[in-house]
């Protein structure tokens, strides 16, 4: 059953349980079999769409009929009350499903194939690769012993996906803004020679080319190239998407996850049911500071299934699945 009236209920240290499960287990086998019986990457791709599609309507669903104890503790306001309980029937409903389905669905990967998906990442002076074979292998030792944890993996996957994001975001905006640019004839100024270099770097050679400056220098020269042809509009938003840094009105906008998540580009670029899901995780229930700080004192933040979501989502950025169209 999708939708149904919940009853979640405190156990006595203050966490969470739901009292009436079983509708939630049953529909949960029926979603993982969208994705295991899936034939080929279109029937999975929608399958995982549909999935995130139907978790938003059980959420929305039940922020309006589950039954909730009651809190204990302060209040502002009635409102500041019921945010705080919409972020606890969030937080549940994503693990109780999303969670689960996916820890589900990556351990019958592992069970058929003995490994998960490989992805490459930006090599900085940072080894993106190496961070994630460690979460990976943490990860694959969780699933297969049943462990609840994977603690190494709670803690990297949130940069991970934050540096697997702000790339594809940058490489989106750089090649359409490159590929708008006006022909040699109607441009207001001849290309200088490093604007030529770059451009056929990023067209023709991205991984073998070496740069002759930092990324603020190379991305600051494409953001003014673009903004004097008229491709782009100068706005912080965009140039802290090329250069990692947005300048307006003596204010910086720094590339962050969330302030990625929060722009006009990200939300013309990435399917909703994708940035809705980001949105929840990292900005709603600020899973990055709760996981680093340990703010969540009745939910284990550490939890398998928040793992599980992390690592559909960096394999599904890194194949471009959360995109709505290719580059």
């Amino acid at each position: 059953m999708k939708l149904y009236h919940k009853v979640f209920k405190n156990r006595p240290d203050l966490s969470i349980y739901l009292e009436n499960q079983e509708p939630l287990v049953s529909y949960c086998d029926e979603l993982l079999g969208r994705l295991s019986s899936s034939q080929n990457m279109e029937e999975l791709c929608e399958a995982k769409k549909s999935i995130l599609k139907d978790f938003r309507d059980i959420y929305l669903f039940d922020l309006r009929n589950a039954e909730f104890p009651e809190l204990i503790g302060h209040f502002k306001s009635e409102k500041e009350k019921r945010r705080f309980v919409g972020k606890k029937i969030l937080l549940q409903d994503m693990v109780r499903y999303l969670g689960s389905i996916y820890k589900k669905y990556h351990t019958l990967i592992y069970e058929n194939s003995s490994e998960l998906p490989a992805i490459e990442m930006k090599k900085l002076a940072i080894d993106y690769n190496e961070i994630y074979q460690k979460a990976m292998d943490d990860y694959i030792s969780a699933i297969t012993y049943g462990r609840k944890h994977a603690i190494t993996a709670s803690f990297v996957l949130p940069s991970l996906i934050e540096q697997g994001l702000s790339t594809n975001l940058q490489n989106r905006l750089l090649f359409k803004s490159i590929c708008s640019l006006p022909d040699d004839r109607n441009l207001s100024r001849p290309l200088d020679t490093e604007e030529q270099e770059y451009i056929s770097a990023f067209l023709h050679n991205t991984r073998n080319f070496q740069f002759n400056a930092s990324e603020s220098y190379v991305m600051g020269k494409m953001y003014e190239l673009f903004v004097r042809e008229g491709v782009l509009k100068a706005s912080a938003e965009m140039e802290m998407i090329l250069t990692g840094v947005g300048h307006e009105r003596q204010k910086k906008l720094t590339r962050t996850l969330n302030a990625l998540l929060e722009t006009n580009f990200a939300r013309k670029e990435i399917r909703t049911e994708y940035l809705e899901l980001m949105k929840d995780l990292f900005v709603k229930l600020n899973i990055r500071n709760s996981i680093m700080h340990g703010v969540g004192e009745t939910f284990d933040y550490l939890n398998l299934g928040i793992v599980s979501i992390m690592f559909q989502l960096i394999w599904d950025i890194a194949t471009c699945e959360i995109f709505k169209d290719e580059v």
